[in-house]
């Protein structure tokens, strides 16, 4: 790999996480309080329907890794930075009009712009029923992990996620970028560091690690206003998170006691996730709850009354600004099914293998991109007969089942 690409993916990573949370590329269906007069000129900043991107944040990322290039002479001057960029998206969903907010080098603006303008068509937002231009406002990050011929990540570069050393050769592109939420990469130099990092990581090490962490809790940030939170350039903080009074595992907690099981839903024996999102406002108010993966109506209804009932959160904050977040998460619904009813399951001892190599127990199968994969097969252990082939072919933990994943070459 050389240097120009070792730039390159660490820049796409870079932009990867910072769609998770900063860059802030989903806007909220926010109600207007007054009907507003539409004209044909009028460009709105928030409307009943916010445009929509095809594919999502996955999509604008895959766009940005399929289109950016790091300019040479950026590289050269190591400029690096956020370059924040306005559009509109008009009636048709067409992208025009881009302007740079905030920049940070002739050649970064310019190809932040580029890249803007290449932008394929959005699903239009829409006022009162009719379709109509918005403003939307969106950072192309730039950040320069390495310099010129300075030493590169490779196939051999240790991969460790949530703690967890992954097999050597492990290959990053199965990973969907959407299910991570942070990402450091330890070079091996000066001397001690790489030491230090064969110490803790084994030798192969002296190819570097990669730090990973995973969106254990399926929690989803985003701005619910693209175009107030840039409005104070100079401030330089992250906007922080909103949070529920008492963290995380309280408000799951709350959930769970929260829960009245449809009758229904219960004696079809109907389990598993319905995904809700919502507004969190600037006074920490729950609003808007609405289902984004749908399980079974009577538990999609269960969910948004749960979410309804929340006490109001700690609301995020810029700079001292209160800011109004969009909050994607998940409601799990789970009966408790006597053993001899349940399906297979994966569980910790299930073998699941990487192109021939076992990848740990901690593996997350929700974490994979399916679309740089070229097959996945679950062998199930459904009979004495089956589970004496999965054994005889892959060892005794087969009798818990074996994943077999294989990647696009």
């Amino acid at each position: 790999m050389n240097s120009s690409n070792f730039l390159k993916l660490n820049f796409y990573f870079s932009v990867s996480l910072a769609l998770l949370f900063s860059a802030n590329v989903h806007a909220l269906q926010l109600k207007t309080t007054e009907k507003e007069a539409i004209t044909n000129d009028s460009i709105f900043s928030i409307v009943e329907k916010m445009p929509e991107f095809i594919g999502g944040e996955k999509g604008i990322f895959t766009f940005l890794k399929q289109t950016i290039v790091y300019p040479a002479d950026a590289q050269k001057k190591n400029e690096q930075g956020r370059v924040i960029v306005r559009f509109v998206i008009n009636k048709a969903g067409k992208v025009e009009n881009a302007e740079i907010l905030k920049g940070v080098s002739k050649s970064l603006d310019s190809e932040a712009l580029r890249v803007i303008g290449l932008l394929p068509n959005w699903m239009p937002g829409e006022q009162n029923g009719e379709k109509v231009a918005v403003y939307y406002i969106l950072p192309v990050l730039f950040k320069m992990t390495s310099e010129e011929g300075a030493w590169e990540m490779n196939e051999k570069t240790v991969v460790v996620i949530d703690g967890v050393k992954m097999p050597e050769n492990f290959s990053t592109k199965i990973l969907n970028p959407s299910k991570l939420t942070s990402a450091s990469l330890l070079k091996p130099f000066p001397k001690e560091e790489k030491s230090r990092l064969i110490k803790l990581y084994g030798k192969q090490a002296e190819n570097g690690v990669l730090l990973i962490s995973s969106n254990k809790n399926e929690m989803y940030y985003a701005l619910a206003d693209t175009t107030g939170i840039y409005k104070n350039l100079d401030c330089k903080e992250e906007v922080n998170k909103p949070v529920f009074v008492g963290g995380i595992s309280q408000m799951f907690k709350y959930i769970a006691d929260s829960i009245q099981y449809p009758f229904v839903a219960k004696q079809l024996k109907t389990q598993g996730k319905v995904i809700v999102r919502f507004l969190v406002d600037k006074t920490g108010k729950i609003s808007e709850p609405k289902v984004m993966k749908s399980l079974d109506y009577f538990l999609d209804k269960e969910a948004l009354r749960v979410i309804n009932s929340m006490p109001n959160w700690i609301p995020s904050a810029k700079c001292n600004d209160k800011v109004a977040i969009l909050v994607t998460m998940p409601v799990s619904f789970k009966l408790e099914i006597p053993a001899a009813e349940k399906a297979w399951e994966r569980n910790d001892k299930t073998i699941v293998l990487l192109n021939g190599e076992r990848l740990p127990a901690s593996f997350d199968l929700a974490w994979l991109n399916y679309g740089n994969l070229s097959s996945y097969k679950v062998l199930q252990p459904s009979t004495k007969e089956i589970n004496k082939k999965l054994v005889k072919e892959y060892g005794k933990d087969a009798v818990n089942g074996v994943v077999l994943i294989e990647t696009v070459k």
